[in-house]
């Protein structure tokens, strides 16, 4: 009897953590951000999945609203990569965010899946970018931008990497000059966030220049056990280095989300979704 009670709590456990997520908030200070005039304030989404906080993302949204976004960051993943899925919950959400905030938005290897297996996906990519354009989104597919904002200058990357690097049971070798050839190189003099959805080529982005890495992919490892982290990534390796939370390299950091939403294996325990917050002020 006693079993059959425990099964069943953990049951009540699973639904609920997959219907709830927390605000996790970072301060980064640095040299680069020359003449801000006052707190720089990210929201970061990552691995939404078509999930879904209460009507039309409701719970979400006031969250978001909560944290005063001077801008919004997508770190990949927004839908799942699935044939005639529907991606209504993450259209309408970025639609009623760009009407608010400017949204720099890079892609995840669901997004990437669909766009260059257009055939197999009938299309959805290009019609998702169709319901998503607005002067308020910037798609940064391989592409960066450099904004002026409160008084200092930002540039962000979003990195978008081919299939290879997301294999299961491998990981695949970065060229040396692969960042160099997707992104051009960056002017060091001023600050750089990078949008790399995989996390596992950290100390790659740092080398090229990144500043700040913003990543998802890993999904918090699942299951997260006491002192050992993350079980498993989506590359079936357990106990991945980078698995969420803050990492370094030198000066230049990561911090990676544990994501929103799932996908295939809908679990989370002791893992809790979370939506990332980031002030960034001069040091």
């Amino acid at each position: 009897m006693l079993k059959y009670i425990v099964l069943i709590l953990f049951i009540i456990y699973i639904i609920y953590e997959n219907h709830v997520f927390k605000v996790t908030r970072y301060h980064i200070e640095s040299k680069k951000l020359k003449g801000l005039k006052e707190e720089i304030n990210i929201v970061v989404l990552a691995d939404l999945h078509n999930h879904v906080y209460g009507k039309q993302n409701e719970k979400l949204i006031k969250a978001i609203e909560e944290e005063a976004p001077d801008i919004i960051l997508i770190a990949g993943d927004m839908i799942v990569a699935k044939p005639r899925e529907s991606m209504e919950v993450s259209i309408d959400l970025l639609q009623q965010l760009a009407k608010k905030y400017p949204i720099y938005y890079g892609m995840g290897n669901h997004e990437y899946r669909m766009k260059i297996y257009p055939e197999q996906y009938v299309g959805m990519y290009e019609a998702y970018l169709k319901e998503i354009q607005h002067d308020n989104v910037i798609i940064l597919d391989n592409k960066s931008v450099r904004i002026t904002i409160k008084g200092t200058t930002l540039n962000i990357h979003g990195l978008e990497i081919e299939k290879e690097y997301y294999k299961r049971f491998q990981k695949a070798k970065l060229a040396d000059d692969y960042l160099n050839a997707l992104l051009g190189n960056p002017n060091k003099e001023e600050y750089n966030i990078l949008l790399a959805h995989n996390p596992e080529y950290f100390e790659a982005y740092a080398k090229w220049g990144a500043d700040m890495t913003l990543a998802g992919h890993i999904h918090g490892g699942l299951i997260r056990l006491p002192y050992l982290g993350g079980l498993a990534s989506p590359q079936v390796e357990f106990f991945p280095k980078y698995d969420g939370g803050q990492f370094y390299e030198g000066e230049r950091t990561m911090i990676l989300s544990r994501g929103l939403g799932t996908h295939t294996i809908n679990i989370r325990v002791n893992n809790r979704a979370e939506l990332i917050s980031i002030r960034l002020s001069q040091k």
